[in-house]
């Protein structure tokens, strides 16, 4: 079926219209230094709350409009806004880290991402892609230029994604991990201190152990007894690998959450034509091939990866190679292909574990997402959409074909 066909399996969000006194009085205030800086002479706000149908659990989100005159004439600025939710309940993830963290990548990271791939001279069509960000941003709310403004959308997170959108991702993915490769060498005292020096968010104690087993037990009710007695046996393997890492001494910046919702798409008549990924609310310092494994298994179902996952590897791996080329860095000294492929076959586990552990999540249907702002995730009770199900059982067939379960 053709993408045109089915916008509505893209744009999941839904918009409020709310009055510019419902906004908080702090992020007035920023807003109005924002006017100030483009220049406005006299504006009005238009901002709409919006909702993602599950696709986002750690932020209230808005779209704002300025529109006024400036000295240049009318003007516009479109504007998407993250407002950090006051979750003090919540054990497993430091949220104050988490938005301090974005920020960092908006206001400095990035900065630096484009100051070397300038230096290096990088055609602007092979370049990491970001969104343009306001430094008024603060620990409270994230400011960015609203793209869905220029014709991005996001697919709907149950979805397989398309495969030109997974190779545009998968493109994205590789350069972002490259250019950890490339500060460590360009910019080493940066490296060992913003860097090297990232931990993950998520705080992997004895509370995150029982949030898996919860997820846990919804996930694996309609495997079979026999999976299921399978699945058991190594559950301490699993458990060990996914809270402690994996099997790999190869380490960068990682996303951390780089799934489907969190890279926006640009159609141009009916072709995924762009990607631009979003969200740097956990990005750490860790393994890249655990990033690639949960892109794509966060997102595709068995044929899919029977069609395309060794494709998609060896175009992430070459792609990096390639990248590295401009800062004259040969790969096999920071991620040779022997060492990659010896990697991604060692973590694919790492696929099983995702989807008994955190896709329940994810495949939570709309009426039952959890409101993380008044529910411990502890506590989190969800019905999931039989697309879940089949994923699962897709993954555990790959899983025994593969002879890792």
């Amino acid at each position: 079926m053709q993408i045109e066909e089915k916008l509505q399996d893209f744009d999941t969000t839904k918009l409020v219209s709310t009055h510019q006194d419902e906004l908080p009085c702090q992020l007035k205030a920023v807003l109005k230094k924002i006017a100030h800086e483009e220049g406005y002479l006299n504006y009005n706000i238009l901002s709409r709350s919006i909702s993602t149908e599950g696709g986002n659990y750690m932020a209230m989100l808005y779209e704002v409009d300025l529109k006024g005159r400036t000295n240049e004439g009318e003007k516009e600025t479109n504007m998407f806004i993250k407002r950090v939710i006051s979750q003090e309940h919540v054990k497993i993830i430091n949220l104050s880290d988490i938005y301090s963290r974005e920020l960092f990548f908006y206001n400095d990271l990035s900065k630096v991402f484009k100051e070397l791939e300038t230096e290096a001279d990088v055609p602007l069509d092979e370049r990491y892609k970001s969104v343009k960000s306001y430094n008024e941003s603060d620990t409270e709310a994230i400011i960015m230029q609203n793209l869905n403004k220029e014709g991005f959308t996001t697919i709907y997170r149950m979805n397989v994604m398309p495969l030109k959108f997974a190779e545009l991702s998968v493109q994205q993915l590789a350069r972002f991990h490259a250019l950890s490769f490339i500060i460590e060498q360009k910019r080493p005292e940066y490296f060992e201190k913003k860097i090297k020096s990232l931990k993950p968010s998520i705080q992997y104690g004895d509370d995150y152990v029982e949030f898996c087993k919860n997820m846990y037990k919804v996930s694996s009710n309609r495997l079979s007894n026999e999976i299921k007695d399978k699945i058991d046996k190594k559950a301490d393997e699993y458990m060990k690998n996914y809270l402690t890492g994996h099997k790999t001494d190869v380490k960068c910046l990682c996303h951390g959450d780089y799934r489907m919702n969190n890279i926006l798409l640009k159609l141009t008549e009916g072709e995924i034509t762009d990607v631009i990924p979003v969200d740097y609310q956990l990005m750490y310092y860790g393994s890249p091939i655990v990033d690639f494994l949960f892109f794509i298994f966060g997102a595709t179902d068995k044929e899919f990866r029977r069609n395309h996952f060794v494709h998609l590897k060896d175009m992430y791996h070459e792609t990096m190679e390639q990248y590295l080329k401009y800062f004259d860095i040969d790969i096999d000294i920071v991620y040779p292909k022997k060492k990659f492929e010896m990697d991604f076959e060692d973590n694919l586990e790492f696929g099983l574990e995702l989807n008994l552990y955190i896709a329940p999540i994810i495949f939570t249907l709309e009426d039952d997402v959890p409101d993380f702002d008044k529910v411990d995730l502890l506590e989190v009770k969800v019905k999931l959409d039989d697309r879940y199900y089949e994923r699962l059982q897709g993954v555990v067939d790959d899983m025994i074909e593969w002879g890792k379960l």
